[in-house]
């Protein structure tokens, strides 16, 4: 293909390529949601995933003038459209991996992984450069997002990335074409000493989120129950802002043993607990959140106490007490 050729097709496909993008996007993230809840996706997600089309001189230059020509210079391109996932931990690369070759999403693309960091950091350690994960999505045949049909084969490079192999590859980026910069045997050390760094301060965030995940894991049972209890009890979606560790956090230390059945043996005996709560909805915020069920135990158990190290609201509190009848 000469160039101008290049460009008209690559103009007319753009349309394609960019609904493409977006239809990925919208299942990868229809599955992510509710495999990362309580925590939202926008947190989850390290930096802001904008899909990008390939820019006109760069198609040009990759398909017409790298080192390497393409047997099909426009077909065998298969980054004309990328996305990027720049999540915090290794284990989180593994969640986007599992959605993206789960049977549902086969649905909808073949996909093959280019590149696998574990793979090749095992397979050549001593030239292991810390960059991300990349798979090749191509479009399966019949679909169609909004009014755009989308052909069979349409590919899309995706990556996911930690932060760390993010602020790597963004360091290292600019020298990957030139081999004269990279052979120096300064600039050879420096990049092997700061990849040494990132995986083993990778290694180090791992094992404190499995420290911090085992010394909470009390609090995430009773905030389960909790949540369960107050779908059952009123019929509502439990929200899960932080109002709820805030309030978990201040009693766990003063709590009974076997938490969740104390406080289910409150509510069974206490059933109205319920109707006060929906009788708040819209209204306070506080009475949307599974720890308002806590809240009442704790003002039936510990009134004084509960009072006294109160974490937020405290006419949340007061309402509480008055729903008890008790004196705030």
């Amino acid at each position: 293909m000469k160039e101008q050729e290049i460009r008209e097709r690559w103009e007319a496909d753009k349309p394609l390529y960019r609904a493409w993008a977006q239809l990925i996007a919208q299942e990868i993230e229809r599955k992510l949601i509710p495999a990362i809840a309580p925590t939202p996706l926008d947190y989850f997600l390290k930096v802001p995933m904008v899909p990008r089309l390939k820019g006109d001189t760069s198609l040009i230059d990759k398909a017409l003038y790298r080192s390497k020509p393409y047997k099909n210079p426009y077909e065998d391109i298969t980054d004309k459209v990328g996305m990027r996932y720049v999540v915090l931990l290794t284990t989180h690369i593994d969640t986007f991996c599992s959605i993206i070759e789960s049977a549902e999403c086969g649905a909808f693309w073949s996909q093959t992984k280019d590149k696998d960091y574990e793979e090749e950091r095992l397979a050549k350690p001593l030239e292991f450069s810390y960059q991300s994960v990349h798979y090749v999505l191509r479009s399966k045949a019949g679909l169609s997002i909004g009014v755009q049909n989308l052909p069979e084969g349409l590919a899309c490079e995706v990556q996911i990335r930690t932060l760390l192999q993010h602020a790597h590859s963004e360091l290292t980026h600019d020298t990957l074409y030139k081999p004269k910069t990279t052979a120096k045997p300064s600039v050879k050390r420096t990049v092997a000493k700061s990849m040494a760094l990132i995986e083993a301060t990778d290694e180090f965030f791992e094992q404190a989120m499995k420290d911090l995940a085992s010394a909470n894991e009390s609090q995430r049972v009773l905030l389960d129950y909790l949540s369960s209890a107050y779908k059952k009890g009123t019929g509502l979606e439990p929200g899960q802002e932080r109002s709820n560790q805030l309030v978990l956090d201040a009693f766990m230390e003063v709590l009974p043993q076997d938490a969740p059945v104390h406080i289910e043996e409150f509510l069974t005996a206490k059933t109205y607990v319920f109707d006060k709560i929906k009788e708040q909805k819209g209204q306070r915020h506080f009475f949307n959140q599974p720890a308002v069920l806590l809240a009442y135990f704790l003002v039936e158990k510990m009134p004084a106490q509960t009072r006294e190290h109160w974490p937020i609201d405290s006419d949340d509190l007061a309402k509480v007490f008055s729903d008890l009848g008790v004196a705030y």
